[in-house]
């Protein structure tokens, strides 16, 4: 468990954060520094029918981009990253449907199982 001990709209990316996390097996929380980023962690609460390859209860990480055409010569051999046509990043950009993408500051995410 991470808890920040600043609020995350005061701070800009690259400020310098203070957590507090369990280091060992005694579970004693201690401080640790670390820089922001904009990555996602979390577990599944739900899947579409056509997801196989997550569940309930699955811990995942959302990187820093969160869609892609998957039609491009990239996307079709699993490097969405280099995606010439619709990269869209985790955090404040548009979306394709027209929503923006909010990144950890969000409460939830919603994102492709690729």
């Amino acid at each position: 468990m991470v808890k920040q001990s600043t609020t995350m709209s005061s701070l800009t990316a690259n400020d310098d954060c203070l957590g507090w996390a369990a280091r060992d097996a005694s579970g004693v929380l201690s401080p640790y520094n670390f820089s922001r980023r904009h990555e996602i962690a979390g577990i599944v609460k739900e899947v579409g029918s056509n997801v196989h390859h997550f569940k309930v209860g699955d811990h995942v990480g959302v990187g820093t981009y969160v869609n892609s055409c998957r039609d491009c010569e990239y996307c079709n051999d699993g490097l969405e990253v280099h995606c010439v046509k619709e990269l869209v990043y985790t955090f404040n950009r548009v979306d394709v449907d027209g929503t923006i993408t909010k990144g950890g500051y969000s409460s939830y995410i919603v994102v492709h199982e690729r």
